[in-house]
């Protein structure tokens, strides 16, 4: 380790030296409030922060969990003279590997301290950037005499390990900290995310430095790749939500961040709203390290743990939804979308053939769209006496197609009203959406909007009615 003393003055006494003994890698504290310096500071310019000098937090990324795979560069941010690092989380190999005189502060007591999740990255964002304005503001006075030129040095006696010989050495003044999160700062990393965007806000600098995304070793255990249509998803967005707003049952997910059994279970029961409860996920432990594991669990287990194996280092990979009694059809709102506008250009099958007609077409043509290709008896087989498909209406107007949006919706409610089965409901309420879904496709077309937009009307509303009766129960 390093025992320093800063801007020794001509003819003092030499500087007693300390030899500590560290065990394993770098030295962990916990962060806390900035202290504030009892020397004076400089005054503040008309920004808010020190003449000449902005506050800055260097991102770095960690790499997967393996110290061999942090890149150079944030190898050498890390382990630079008098960098202060602080860490999200200690929980993390890579730590492990960093040299003895690397001293790192932890954020693992917001964690444990926070009530809510989504409370834990604003409260790591804003201690950060405190933090990192009271460096900047106090950096100068740091040491007694220190220039204000920003790329200054100042010297150390230094005792490395192992070594009896006091040497000088000249550094440059770290007046930014360095903020360590695991795998790549770009990738999954909400806490980064959320940092820039309040950064800008108070006039703080944001460098990132890119590492080794936990993608790469956890696509690699699981055997797959990123394309057609991967998407990855914070497992703390999931287990705070009412529905995993992007993730679709078409489309593989990759959980990132699945760190506790407490997170597990909230993700489970989020998930167990549009997947079957059987439903198999596979589990990711220490991507890229030595104690790699993979297990696959059904949905409803996800939370078992029954090895001990979950972790800051978990992932959870939630395949599409396929081969069960609906064969490889599709199960997403996008779905029924894509079918429908396959449907209007008589290409059910997938692919347009040769010759057909697009409802897009020249309408002044003469020659009626081709209805071969399609199914008549598409989503209840609404259509008019002379087999025309209710799919190639031209507008909301059409005859066919106000009739089937009022007949789904009449049915549907009949259904609900006589309590019928859930089969009948389903098919239904089935109808119901198909029809629904075919007026926005009719309204795309037009320009007029697209189902974003009916989606956006929906929540207003039901925020809407939730807030009048939150009113109304306040006012009883």
């Amino acid at each position: 380790s390093a025992a320093a003393l800063s801007m020794a003055r001509p003819g003092a006494a030499p500087p007693r030296l300390r030899r500590r003994a560290w065990r394993g890698g770098a030295r962990l504290s916990r962060a806390g409030p900035p202290r504030a310096s009892s020397d004076p500071s400089p005054a503040p310019s008309a920004d808010g922060h020190d003449e000449g000098f902005t506050p800055e937090i260097v991102v770095v990324g960690l790499g997967p969990g393996d110290p061999t795979q942090i890149t150079m560069k944030a190898w050498d941010v890390l382990t630079s003279p008098g960098a202060r690092v602080h860490v999200r989380t200690a929980r993390h190999p890579t730590l492990e590997g960093l040299p003895p005189h690397v001293a790192l502060t932890t954020f693992d007591h917001v964690y444990e301290s926070t009530k809510m999740l989504q409370d834990v990255y604003p409260a790591i964002a804003e201690e950060l950037l405190t933090i990192a304005e009271t460096v900047a503001r106090t950096s100068v006075a740091d040491v007694p005499g220190a220039s204000r030129e920003a790329g200054d040095a100042f010297s150390s006696f230094v005792l490395e390990d192992g070594d009896d010989e006091v040497v000088v050495r000249k550094d440059e003044r770290q007046r930014r900290i360095v903020y360590a999160v695991p795998g790549d700062p770009c990738v999954a990393e909400n806490s980064v995310k959320l940092l820039r965007q309040m950064a800008s806000a108070r006039g703080v600098k944001v460098t990132v430095v890119p590492g080794v995304s936990f993608l790469e070793p956890t696509l690699a255990a699981l055997k797959t790749d990123v394309m057609p249509s991967l998407c990855v998803v914070d497992a703390i967005d999931v287990a705070t939500a009412g529905h995993a707003v992007g993730m679709s049952v078409d489309a593989p997910t990759l959980l990132c961040q699945l760190y506790s059994k407490a997170v597990a279970s909230d993700v489970k029961l989020t998930l167990m709203q549009q997947f079957p409860s059987e439903h198999p996920v596979t589990l990711v432990h220490a991507a890229g390290t030595a104690e790699e594991k993979t297990e696959t669990v059904p949905l409803h287990s996800l939370d078992a743990d029954t090895g001990g194996d979950i972790d800051i280092l978990t992932s959870a990979f939630v395949p599409a939804v396929a081969g069960d009694k609906y064969g490889d059809e599709k199960g997403s709102v996008e779905s029924l979308l894509d079918a429908i506008a396959r449907a209007r250009r008589g290409d059910v099958a997938g692919e347009t053939e040769p010759g057909k007609k697009s409802v897009s077409d020249d309408d002044d043509d003469d020659d009626e769209a081709e209805s071969d290709g399609y199914d008549e008896t598409y989503f209840g087989g609404f259509g008019d006496d002379d087999g025309e498909s209710v799919w190639l209406s031209l507008d909301h107007a059409d005859g066919e197609a106000y009739k089937f949006l009022r007949d789904a919706g009449e049915a549907a409610a009949s259904a609900a009203e006589r309590d019928a089965d859930a089969d009948v409901r389903k098919k239904t309420l089935g109808d119901l959406l198909a029809a629904v879904a075919l007026h926005v496709a009719m309204a795309s077309e037009a320009g007029e909007f697209t189902m974003r937009d009916v989606v956006l009307e929906a929540a207003r509303d039901v925020r809407k009615r939730t807030i009048s009766r939150d009113d109304s129960v306040v006012r009883e």
